[in-house]
């Protein structure tokens, strides 16, 4: 059985943070659009929507933006003829 996710929060990263029901009980969970670990702030059971919206919205209020951009560095070049 595939959880249903219940609530989607975008944070500053690329991937959306989601609510879902963990399958045969009534505990939320949270976990990355297309998988990936969680940070242990979001980790565990919440046994309520409310709980999860303030804990999302904590951790997403106080993450560090991401750059989608990588850092280029550049590496100086020899011109040594051997």
């Amino acid at each position: 059985m595939e959880a249903k996710v219940i609530r989607s929060y975008k944070g500053k990263g690329v991937k959306e943070i989601q609510a879902y029901i963990e399958p045969g009980t009534s505990h939320y969970k949270i976990k990355y659009e297309g998988g990936g670990e969680v940070p242990h702030e979001l980790s565990g059971v919440y046994t309520s929507i409310g709980v999860v919206d303030q804990t999302v919205l904590n951790f997403i209020n106080s993450e560090k933006p991401i750059s989608k951009k990588k850092e280029v560095t550049e590496e100086p070049v020899s011109n040594k003829e051997d």
